[in-house]
């Protein structure tokens, strides 16, 4: 949902009927991070070391194993949702399938070979038209279903427009289920990240629904910030992505340090940030009906600060050097000991405990990462040349 649409919706069918579709698009984004399989993590790298020739066969490889994945996951995703929310269940099953289905776009296939403008026009804006066209169908009227409905327009329209400019017109024919299951099985790393990952943003919201119902829409809101001001960073992790691993050797090492020093203070100068401005901006937004206090704010700062900081090192730095199945790891050891810590929390001190336990398990896979990065560096620095100051960085 973009950030006009939520004081939209709220106004027109209130906070609690706002908080399903936000629960909701929690699951529908974990069953679309299980649909990508991980080629959101591993696809930007592996498109921008790939020969141009080859990149064709990399991107269809990729397509048609995900949409293999779509049915049963959107399946999972419609019985999660309605055992999660108990107002507005039907458009929230609706909300939830769109999202899943954005596992099919290929945004991450433009981060690779370098084309901010494609990704924007093709895999954003049509997404992006179908929520202002569905928040603009429920304000003047229509019912609430009409706002999924429109979003699952977009994001379809968005796919097929997606695969028809990286083929240049051209569709590979399906491959047959070996095929699908042996490019399955070669993305084992990226699987265990993204399931990991997918676990991760839904259980969340799904536990405090359950757990602490009242305390929903403010963590709702809160969650909707954190993931614009994510969304925010992205333009920037996006770059890197393509620019790191654009060099082999010293150089890459090289570009990696540089990224991760440059990410790291622009994660804390974000997550101040967001501490201090979220309570009044989700006022704003809420019309003053859902309040965000200080608590809450400052644990989702500390929060984003993990998620960006997490990102540079472990997406961009990590396996830019070759070590996906240790970042891997770190990732599942953050999450098991983060996910109950989120359901403890919660149960003792709702919203903010929630968010309180997450980060601890964030925080203990970032520790692990970023100890490993530096041992990496470290290693494939030794007796590289003294840095070219003249190797371009981003501005």
């Amino acid at each position: 949902m973009t950030l006009v649409s939520i004081p939209i919706l709220i106004g027109a069918v209130g906070a609690g009927s706002w908080a399903s579709l936000a629960v909701a698009q929690a699951v529908g984004t974990a069953g679309a991070i299980i649909v990508g399989f991980g080629w959101g993590i591993t696809g930007p790298t592996a498109v921008a070391s790939a020969t141009p020739a080859s990149r064709f066969t990399v991107f269809f490889d990729s397509f048609w194993a995900r949409l293999t994945l779509v049915i049963p996951v959107a399946a999972i995703a419609v019985a999660v949702t309605f055992l999660s929310v108990q107002v507005a269940v039907g458009p929230a099953a609706l909300n939830s399938v769109s999202y899943t289905l954005t596992g099919l776009l290929s945004g991450w296939y433009f981060t690779g070979v370098a084309r901010p403008w494609s990704f924007l026009v093709l895999d954003a804006a049509p997404r992006v038209l179908g929520t202002a066209l569905g928040t603009a169908f429920v304000a003047f009227g229509a019912p609430l279903s009409a706002y999924p409905m429109a979003q699952l327009a977009g994001v379809a329209v968005g796919v097929v427009v997606t695969a028809w400019r990286i083929g240049d017109g051209r569709f590979r024919r399906p491959m047959g289920w070996r095929s699908v299951i042996r490019t399955l099985g070669a993305q084992s790393h990226g699987m265990l990240l993204s399931s990991v990952s997918a676990v991760v943003t839904a259980l969340p919201p799904v536990l405090v629904s359950l757990i602490a119902p009242a305390a929903l829409p403010a963590y709702t809101l809160a969650d909707k910030l954190l993931r614009f001001a994510t969304t925010g960073f992205s333009p920037v992790l996006q770059y890197f992505q393509g620019w790191v691993p654009g060099v082999i050797g010293a150089a890459r090492v090289r570009r990696s340090v540089r990224a991760a020093k440059f990410g790291l203070v622009l994660a804390g100068l974000g997550g101040v940030a967001f501490a201090l401005l979220a309570p009044f901006a989700g006022s704003l937004l809420s019309q003053g009906s859902v309040s965000i206090n200080l608590p809450l704010s400052l644990a989702f700062g500390a929060v984003l600060v993990l998620l960006v900081a997490a990102q540079v090192i472990g997406l961009i730095g990590l396996l830019s050097l070759g070590a996906a199945r240790q970042y891997a790891r770190y990732t599942v050891i953050g999450a098991v000991i983060g996910m109950p810590l989120t359901l403890v929390g919660a149960a003792m001190l709702g919203a903010t405990g929630a968010v309180s336990g997450f980060a601890i398990g964030e925080l203990v896979a970032f520790v692990l990462e970023i100890a490993l990065f530096v041992r990496l560096t470290r290693q494939q620095g030794d007796g590289s040349p003294t840095p070219d100051l003249s190797d371009p960085f981003p501005t």
